[in-house]
């Protein structure tokens, strides 16, 4: 089965989370759109290199992991974000929010594309027997 939803979600939010903890190191704010919390930082380098290896690495049901696990926690960090901003501390700026909760709906995109042609293919071939 071709992985390239679930390599290319990896991948992406790997090397996306990465640069923003690289900038979260020298800055604070980045244009008064999103906040770099040290925490932040710790958990965007954790996500940026988790998913270059994962990417690099890790087959497909490994990958499959990899987005059902990050999808829900970082919607779950965007809802919370969004629904309940008093629990952080700084207060996360509505990009911060934006950018979790749509990283998040993308991994699900992810598992669903994988698993539509994982289903196509497992039909055709049914099919052609």
């Amino acid at each position: 089965m071709k992985m390239g939803a679930y390599v290319l979600y990896a991948r992406f939010t790997g090397w996306i989370y990465l640069l923003l903890a690289i900038i979260g190191i020298f800055e604070r704010h980045l244009f008064y759109v999103l906040t770099f919390p040290v925490l932040t930082v710790l958990i965007y380098l954790m996500i940026g290199l988790t998913g270059l290896t994962v990417a690099h690495k890790v087959h497909e049901k490994g990958l499959m992991v990899y987005n059902l696990v990050l999808g829900t926690g970082l919607l779950i960090w965007g809802l919370f974000g969004t629904l309940q901003p008093d629990l952080f501390t700084p207060a996360p700026l509505p990009l911060d929010n934006a950018l979790h909760l749509l990283t998040g709906l993308w991994a699900f995109y992810g598992l669903l594309s994988g698993l539509w042609t994982y289903f196509s293919a497992k039909s055709k071939k049914e099919d052609a027997n």
